[in-house]
């Protein structure tokens, strides 16, 4: 396995564990943000929700499995920021949206959700090499704060978004029952099984 993927995947679960560690010693348990997703409160208003819901769909489409519009991931995103959200990082974030929309608006003509599928795929794809380009001259942070800003890129506020919008979608029932395997019991320790179309990764922090 490649040692960059490697820690970027220890990162990601680190910020996971922080940010429900966050929520658990708040007024934001999951429950609470579990509730506050199906309710009829939302941060965004309608053309912000649906562009939020386009650029999920293009991040976690639908395959064989639900994709994160079916997993429920925008109204999460949603609570996210009405709940859990700083006032900095929920500028952040709205405008990581407002930049994707501005884009499809520049080059299509029209608004990202709007675009067909695979239009919005091209856009986004594109988006995603810029926004996530290194940025050497990002300061230093340590501590909670460098964890939870990710990594330095370009912009930071389209991670940030990508990274909730995935890990969203990972914790949503949907994908650990249909895209993870759980297994409760393992058994004895396999050093090579064989993978089939219908083998699923498993569920938990070491996948």
């Amino acid at each position: 396995m490649d040692n960059s993927y490697d820690m970027d995947r220890r990162g990601m679960l680190e910020r996971m564990a922080a940010l429900v560690g966050a929520a658990a010693a708040g007024a934001l348990s999951p429950a609470a943000l579990a509730k506050a997703a199906a309710g009829p409160q939302r941060y965004l208003d309608a053309p912000n929700f649906t562009l939020l819901s386009a650029v999920a769909d293009t991040i976690v489409p639908r395959t064989d499995t639900a994709g994160a519009v079916d997993a429920g991931v925008p109204a999460t995103v949603d609570a996210l920021l009405l709940n859990w959200a700083s006032g900095e990082r929920r500028y952040a974030l709205t405008r990581a949206l407002a930049r994707i929309e501005a884009k499809a608006r520049a080059q299509q003509g029209k608004g990202f959700a709007e675009l067909a599928p695979d239009a919005r795929y091209t856009l986004l794809d594109a988006h995603d090499v810029e926004a996530l380009a290194a940025d050497p001259n990002a300061p230093k942070l340590s501590g909670l704060a460098g964890l939870m800003a990710g990594p330095a890129v370009a912009d930071r506020g389209y991670a940030k978004l990508k990274e909730l919008i995935v890990l969203a979608y990972y914790m949503s029932e949907p994908a650990l029952t249909q895209e993870l395997a759980y297994e409760h019991a393992p058994g004895e320790w396999q050093p090579s099984i064989p993978v089939t179309p219908e083998t699923r990764p498993a569920a938990g922090t070491t996948f």
